[in-house]
């Protein structure tokens, strides 16, 4: 395949020089009564996290280095917990019972729970993800279930979508409909309010990320390497798009182009124009990246498995900058008061600059850290030896 003028090659631009990074600007550091391996969230300054131990305590509220509340799920925490609609939600199995909750995230009280015994699928071995005002639910296998998140209903499961086994992407919502990806290499969309499939399409290959919606159309990648967009609505296919390689990342949206990351193969950034598909632009990296680029103004700022970070401009590709990281990347990059911040190995985070990509400072630890996450004005860390750390700007 040919891409002419618009192609760069990213692993002959210049790199940054590096600079001796400062120690990180740790704010405060709290201990908790067991590992924290999901990634905590933030909502209002507060951080809501929760602990590998299967018994006592094991959701956390915390403010300013101090425990708000706690709340015992009565078994193991797999996944994160999610936010949304005001209340903290957490999945966890005790014996052959699954359960999902929804707590109070002002307060940490119990407002509902879920039970389900259907074994051998766990609500809490894949991810629970809320949007458009539902709070779903995915098995390790093939179901998808959608929750009523607020109220106290009896019964807070509106309904349940049954597949073949094959496992789901993380779902999006647009309007009236759920659009995601199943290994079994379709794309479905489902009424909202019912579950009831209103169209699905086949593309020959699995999917692994979910999609994203914009101006009412679903726009995902498979494993073959191709990108796909519908119409969320009706499922009409719109264009089509085919990379040299395997997409397992989430494509990224912006002033009506959407940027898209091939895998191994490939090795390819691309920009294609969101209505029809056209390419605009193509990347190449020195490997590949696992993670789906970040915007920052109009700067790309891309992660890739060389250990490498750089910034693409977003109109044209061409490379701005391009830094040597001390490791491999872990994490998606996260943008954060003018710095680039992530995961490196499993025992450092390393901060940059935005603007140039020149080191600014490193966390390292023996403890394996979680991803980064941001609030508005302090950034936050876990770690397997039950530490929540804080950091300023």
């Amino acid at each position: 395949m040919r891409y002419g003028i618009a192609s760069a090659l990213l692993f002959f631009a210049p790199v940054v020089a590096l600079a001796v990074p400062s120690s990180a600007p740790v704010l405060w550091s709290l201990d908790l009564p067991g590992p924290i391996y999901s990634i905590p969230k933030v909502s209002d300054g507060t951080v809501y996290l929760d602990t590998a131990q299967a018994h006592g305590p094991n959701v956390f509220a915390v403010k300013k280095g101090r425990i708000l509340w706690r709340f015992a799920a009565g078994g193991a925490i797999p996944r994160a917990v999610t936010i949304g609609g005001e209340q903290v939600f957490v999945a966890s199995d005790v014996g052959q019972t699954h359960f999902m909750r929804a707590i109070n995230a002002r307060t940490g009280a119990l407002v509902w729970d879920y039970a389900r015994r259907e074994p051998p699928q766990c609500m809490c071995s894949h991810i629970s993800h809320y949007a458009g005002n539902l709070l779903f639910a995915q098995t390790d296998g093939h179901s998808l279930y959608a929750f009523h998140p607020v109220g106290n209903m009896p019964d807070h499961r509106i309904w349940r979508f049954v597949g073949d086994g094959a496992r789901l992407t993380v779902p999006a919502v647009s309007g009236d409909t759920v659009v995601f990806g199943s290994a079994d290499h379709r794309v479905y969309g489902l009424a909202a309010g019912t579950g009831k499939i209103l169209w699905k399409q086949s593309t020959g290959y699995s999917f692994v990320a979910g999609p994203v919606v914009w101006n009412g159309t679903a726009i995902l990648g498979n494993r073959g390497g191709t990108v796909h967009a519908y119409s969320a609505v009706t499922g009409k296919p719109l264009w089509s798009f085919s990379t040299e390689g395997p997409i397992d990342a989430p494509a990224l949206v912006w002033r009506n182009r959407v940027f898209v990351a091939s895998g191994p193969g490939d090795r390819g950034i691309y920009a294609l124009a969101a209505a029809t598909g056209h390419l605009l632009w193509r990347a190449r990296l020195g490997d590949y990246t696992r993670w789906a680029p970040v915007l920052d103004g109009t700067t790309l700022v891309i992660a890739s498995r060389d250990g490498y970070l750089a910034g693409l401009s977003a109109q044209t590709g061409r490379v701005r900058w391009r830094t040597r990281l001390q490791g491999e990347p872990l994490s998606q990059p996260l943008l954060w008061q003018g710095k680039i911040v992530l995961k490196v190995n499993d025992h450092r985070i390393e901060a940059y600059d935005a603007a140039g990509g020149r080191p600014e400072w490193l966390y390292a630890t023996r403890a394996v850290v979680t991803a980064p996450v941001a609030g508005e004005h302090h950034l936050y860390v876990g770690t397997s030896a039950g530490k929540l750390l804080s950091f300023r700007s």
